[in-house]
């Protein structure tokens, strides 16, 4: 479009032409983050989610809405606007008599030309209604609505921009050394955005967290004009001649342009996808000054305030990009042409794109098959700091690191911009003076740029280049320019007027400390029993006496109560009576027993005159004497002691007559064998059985013959028929009993010999038992290692250790 307008035009005023190369290649600047300075501040909601959506989430507003906003950047590194052509008011001077056709270029306009390529910017946000809210304490969700232009011219050479910029007549640049590649490129869009942030990490000093937006595109129109290795060269100002160049043009095909400018007819791009990640590591080293309780809550943060001293955020905004129907005017092609007559191009049609194309596609046909192009959005990284410095004072360093897409031919883009910002921020007045370095306007000597923006109420307004209103001297590349209107929601502090921990709302005595048990009404003494129905509001008590206290739990306030610290009865004032005696505790000797008045409470339960406490035989009456206790049978053994309280007795044999059972003439207690008659020599017991030769044979073979396996009860075999032959004696003689002695020798534990000397006494009575004798007649006992025959210190003396006895006896009659 350009190129048709300069081809045609070079007889137009000078003043014309330079307007419209200033409209593009100074219809561009610098586009530095969107509302800089307003999007550090931790009050900015919505909108700092348009460089980071992680910003959506701990912010200071719970709910945020833009009402309408409006942020433009244009800007160039080639031709610059002298700061005489505004007025005293900041407007263009139309009554300067230097604005005529021979002057304005000389008089305000210069050309940066120290060798660098020359690109130009233009980009505007228009910001429809938005809004943010937070779900709680860890989620929030946003809504982005934006209309979006971006306009980019990129790598113009200097001696072409020059030829431009002198309207083809600069004879000695008409000849370039090198081939170029240049780029003009425009893109209109509107956007949708809904985000979600979360926090991922709270943990005392250190927080994180993370959001991502999801974008829905619909593009509004685009064009891009496209040069790859560009050569060149004029033989005048009305002659061109192209080599090898392949030169490639297109726009969507909802727009036309004529003389009377560009025309919409619809929208034919294909709905796109965008995407915006971003995360915010916070280092809180002071974050439990911030914590409080309330409301029944505890080890809350303040969410009114900022908790952080530094703050680091990285993102990557403006993933994806739009597809476009291409329209059919669109071509691709390799130019070649001699001498082309420029001059005799006749663009003065209603449709010069169309006119202008015919000649291209007449020329060199139609090399584009493609029916669709794809324009990428401006994809930039953010990486923030935010360092607190004092209160509201911050210092803020952003870096936006933009991709420039240099390869490609249809593209959006921005330039690489690095600010430092200090700022004072409050929840209705913030102000900040950016510092900006910019890519693209250094190279025009610009580089940097000092910016102002300020918050008042619902109200912001800021730009990021006041170089040419603050220093006059300086030419003007660029500027730049933002507002918003919106609707903030703020957190607050806790209101908590009588600081009790129940927030003002929810307090019904807000006045008077409380607690959040009565909804913030006082318990001074913490029983549970609000103050107002409280009899004894100093003192904790029970709810059954109004709150006055009652240690004893018996039901009379301690006040009242003759015994605080025990329970009672109300007749005796709260004292305890616990025998029911009718005689109180603090008087009653035997507290425990009911007793009778006469004995201070004591009892007498055998009615002898005697209280039980003294009377050695409280059940039974008896003589004071004997202190209480009666002597039936007059043996001085009192019946409480005497065995035979009927019958006397010694008192050694506890009053009782000593007992001869066998009537063998010897009494029990001197008797060994009390059942069974015996003879005093042998204290009472009968003499053995007399064994016959072949009796005491059987006897002693069973004895020698025994054998066990070694440590075990386990008979061997070998003693098999010695034991058969004793088993049968016993069955022959049943007024027998054989008693059986289980010993061991001193090796190992003596409690694991002592349990084997039991057991190998009982395996021989059981294998007996099996062999038909008597198991009544048989008695086992048992000795471990107390009671060896021979020394233990030798084999031979264990050997005989080791052992059962074998004893008969006559068996006790019952």
């Amino acid at each position: 479009m350009r190129l048709a307008s300069l081809i045609t035009s070079s007889n137009m005023k000078k003043l014309k032409l330079t307007f419209t190369l200033s409209a593009i290649l100074s219809t561009s600047c610098i586009i530095a983050q969107p509302y800089l300075g307003y999007i550090n501040s931790n009050y900015s909601g919505v909108t700092s989610v348009l460089v980071n959506p992680a910003n959506a989430v701990d912010g200071r507003v719970y709910f945020d809405m833009n009402l309408a906003g409006v942020n433009i950047d244009f800007g160039n590194n080639y031709i610059g606007m002298k700061h005489s052509v505004f007025n005293g008011y900041g407007m263009f001077d139309f009554n300067n008599p230097n604005f005529k056709d021979n002057q304005f270029q000389t008089k305000f306009l210069t050309a940066q030309n120290n060798g660098k390529d020359k690109s130009a910017y233009l980009g505007t946000r228009i910001t429809l209604p938005s809004f943010l809210v937070h779900i709680d304490r860890k989620n929030a969700i946003a809504f982005n609505w934006n209309i979006r232009t971006y306009a980019n011219v990129d790598n113009v050479n200097q001696d072409l921009a020059t030829l431009i910029y002198k309207e083809l007549k600069y004879p000695s640049l008409f000849i370039p050394d090198n081939a170029y590649n240049i780029g003009v490129n425009a893109n209109a869009w509107m956007e949708y955005g809904l985000t979600y942030a979360r926090v991922l990490k709270d943990d005392n000093e250190h927080f994180f967290k993370a959001g991502a937006t999801v974008k829905i595109l619909q593009g509004l129109v685009s064009g891009y004009a496209h040069a790859d290795q560009l050569h060149y060269q004029f033989t005048s100002d009305s002659t061109l001649t192209l080599q090898n160049s392949y030169l490639s043009y297109g726009h969507s095909n909802n727009f036309e342009a004529d003389a009377n400018g560009i025309k919409l007819n619809k929208f034919t791009s294909y709905p796109g996808i965008g995407f915006d990640i971003g995360g915010v590591y916070e280092w809180r080293p002071q974050e439990k000054d911030y914590r409080y309780n309330l409301d029944g809550e505890n080890n809350l943060l303040r969410r009114d305030k900022e908790k952080y001293k530094l703050k680091i955020s990285a993102s990557i905004v403006d993933i994806g990009g739009i597809r476009y129907d291409k329209s059919s005017l669109s071509n691709n092609f390799i130019a070649n042409a001699s001498n082309w007559k420029i001059k005799k191009i006749d663009l003065g049609s209603s449709h010069p794109i169309k006119t202008l194309d015919d000649t291209l596609k007449l020329r060199y046909g139609n090399a584009d098959p493609s029916k669709t192009f794809k324009v990428p959005l401006p994809t930039a990284i953010y990486i923030q700091a935010d360092y607190n410095i004092y209160k509201w004072f911050y210092a803020n360093m952003t870096s936006k690191i933009a991709f420039l897409y240099n390869k490609r031919e249809a593209k959006t883009h921005e330039f690489t911009n690095i600010s430092i910002a200090p700022r004072f921020e409050s929840k209705f007045l913030c102000v900040s003076i950016p510092v900006s370095y910019n890519q693209l306007l250094a190279q025009a000597g610009e580089p940097i740029l000092m910016g102002a923006m300020l918050q008042l109420g619902w109200i912001v307004v800021g730009t990021n280049n006041l170089n040419a209103f603050l220093f006059k001297s300086q030419d003007i590349y660029g500027a730049d320019f933002y507002a918003l209107f919106k609707f903030p929601l703020y957190y607050h502090a806790p209101r908590d007027k009588d600081k009790d921990g129940i927030s003002d709302k929810k307090d019904k005595c807000p006045t008077v400390p409380g607690t959040w048990e009565f909804m913030g009404c006082a318990d001074r003494d913490g029983d549970h029993i609000q103050d107002s129905e409280d009899k004894c509001p100093d003192v904790p008590g029970v709810k059954e006496l109004q709150g006055c206290p009652d240690k004893d739990g018996d039901g009379i306030t301690d006040a009242e109560d003759a015994c605080p610290d025990e329970k009672g009865l109300p007749e005796f004032k709260g004292c305890p009576d616990r025998d029911k005696d009718g005689i109180m505790d603090k008087e009653d000797e035997c507290p425990d027993e009911p007793g009778l008045k006469e004995f201070m409470g004591c009892p007498d339960k055998d009615g002898d005159g005697i209280p039980d406490k003294f009377d050695a035989c409280p059940d039974v009456p008896g003589p004071k004497e004997y202190k209480g206790c009666p002597d039936k049978d007059g043996d001085g053994t009192l019946d409480k002691d005497d065995a035979c309280p009927d019958v006397p007795g010694p008192k050694e044999n506890k009053g009782c007559p000593w007992p001869d059972t066998d009537k063998d003439g010897i009494v029990d207690k001197d008797d060994a064998c009390p059942t069974v008659p015996g003879v005093p020599e042998l204290k009472g017991c009968p003499p053995a059985p007399k064994l016959t030769e072949k009796e005491e044979k059987i006897i002693q073979k069973a004895f020698d013959n025994l054998e066990f396996a070694t440590g075990k009860d386990i008979i061997k075999p070998v003693s098999f028929p010695a034991l058969n032959d004793l088993a049968k004696l016993m069955k022959q003689h049943a007024d027998w009993t054989l008693t059986l002695s289980g010993h061991t020798d001193n090796q190992g534990d003596p409690q694991k010999n002592l349990l084997l000397s039991e057991k190998r006494a009982n395996s021989v009575k059981r294998y007996l038992v099996s062999k038909g004798a008597t198991a009544t007649n048989i008695i086992t006992e048992w000795f471990g290692d107390t009671k060896p025959i021979a020394d233990n210190n030798t084999p031979e003396g264990r050997q005989k250790n080791r052992r059962v006895e074998m004893k008969i006896q006559y068996k006790e009659k019952k």
